[in-house]
């Protein structure tokens, strides 16, 4: 017997059982009853059975397709939901290939007035594409070309760097090839041309300066973290090392071979303690091989070392960073292609530092184009100890400059720098620059 069956034969009891309830007592019925009156009655009791049967029945089937319509509706609704949630992933994260590749880079040209040559010159045309290639999450290959017009109307192109990086696990990479100088900050983050602040590198950090530029070997870097904010970075390098550049410094530029056994080694370690301010120093040293000597020029090779500290603090509308290097190379025996002759060098020192500001101006009023300024000032020296020809160089470098921002990564600026040198003999300059720079 079904559910509904029982609910009907227990209404029925009931409604029989109040039937008989409803009868008179043997005190209150007549004496007389008579048949017609008793079928009336019971008549009477059956019709109303019936219609609270068929009312019953009524209801009950209403109720099981009530829930049946439920039942099909919150099926619907869930397959309803899983198929917006397939198209909400579909259209957040589309899948991903394999293999990604990315182009990069900069270019800048600009114009310069000199005031000791009193020349006006249009220059500074480079294109440096940088092209990127990246394999699921295992690998990176990453290299930058660098093409510039000289003065001669010649253009010269060079390789900026080429390596691999190895996704070894989240907080190291393993990098390989030719890669920029990890010691300090500047050849490493801030030379292009839309990053630097200003048309030039600092004072001795570009060619012949104290910064390294370039080596080939490899690297083992990256970043953990310390607590919610802090970070600690590092950087281990390994590479083919230095060798004797025309002025008798050591020269670090990515050389493609090993003139000696010995390999250059060095790093970068730094610290965030909040995610705006970063504080850190650097280590370089390599050997350097000479020729040999007559007589007392004994020294056939000699160490060159690099060390330094450097910080930064970029929040919000402000950009101030320093940076110190000192460079120094043991005394070596060299030919001396003026006089046809081995000559012993002296100790070399190289020493170079600057510090530097930026500041995004806020709108003032209606004027919204001041948000797009950025004055910048920096100041910085470069010493030299130990060769004639170097020395003519040092000297003491005020930059004083306003950027304007076309677009997140388009520049165009306009400069004013100021050297004083440390040699009496050499006159001071003053040059004014103008650059226009695009990173893409």
């Amino acid at each position: 017997m079904t559910h509904s069956r029982k609910l009907f034969s227990a209404v029925s009891l009931i409604v029989f059982v109040a039937a008989l309830a409803a009868l008179p007592t043997d005190s209150a019925w007549p004496q007389e009853p008579t048949n017609k009156q008793l079928l009336e009655r019971i008549e009477t009791l059956e019709s109303e059975l019936r219609n609270l049967r068929d009312l019953l029945l009524t209801n009950m089937k209403t109720a099981e397709q009530a829930r049946e319509k439920a039942a099909v509706a919150e099926v619907k609704a869930i397959e309803a939901t899983k198929a917006a949630h397939e198209l909400e992933k579909q259209t957040a994260y589309p899948s991903i290939p394999d293999t990604i590749w990315h182009l990069a880079g900069y270019a800048s040209a600009g114009a310069e007035f000199r005031t000791k040559a009193n020349e006006w010159d249009f220059g500074g045309v480079q294109f440096n594409p940088g092209f990127h290639f990246q394999y699921k999450d295992l690998i990176i290959f990453e290299a930058e070309l660098e093409m510039e017009i000289e003065a001669d109307g010649e253009t010269e192109f060079e390789l900026e760097y080429s390596q691999f990086d190895i996704l070894l696990h989240d907080y190291a990479t393993l990098v390989v090839g030719k890669y920029l100088s990890p010691i300090g900050q500047f050849k490493e983050r801030l030379h292009p041309s839309w990053i630097n602040k200003f048309s030039n590198a600092p004072a001795g950090f570009g060619h012949d300066g104290a910064q390294p530029d370039s080596e080939v070997g490899v690297q083992l870097r990256g970043g953990i973290p310390i607590g919610e904010r802090s970070t600690l970075t590092y950087v281990l390098a390994l590479g083919n090392g230095p060798r004797m550049g025309h002025e008798g410094n050591a020269e670090f530029e990515g050389f493609g071979g090993d003139d000696n056994k010995n390999k250059a080694f060095g790093g970068r370690i730094a610290f965030l303690p909040m995610p705006y301010l970063e504080i850190g120093g650097s280590f370089w040293k390599g050997k350097l091989d000479g020729i040999e000597g007559p007589g007392e020029l004994l020294p056939t090779s000699a160490y060159a070392k690099v060390w330094g500290v450097d910080g930064a603090f970029t929040r919000n509308a402000f950009d101030v960073r320093f940076e110190y290097l000192k460079n120094t190379r043991g005394p070596i025996n060299s030919f001396d292609e003026d006089h046809g002759e081995v000559e012993m060098l002296e100790k070399l020192s190289l020493e170079a530092w600057y510090a530097q500001i930026a500041y995004r101006l806020p709108q003032f009023g209606n004027a919204s184009f001041t948000e797009k300024l950025e004055p910048v000032f920096r100041y910085g020296e470069f010493r030299v100890k130990g060769s004639h020809h170097l020395e003519e160089q040092a000297h003491k470098r005020y930059n004083i400059g306003l950027n304007y921002w076309l677009a997140p990564s388009a520049v165009a600026r306009v400069g004013l720098e100021i050297r004083r040198f440390f040699e009496e003999e050499i006159q001071n300059e003053t040059l004014v620059q103008l650059q226009v720079a695009y990173g893409f």
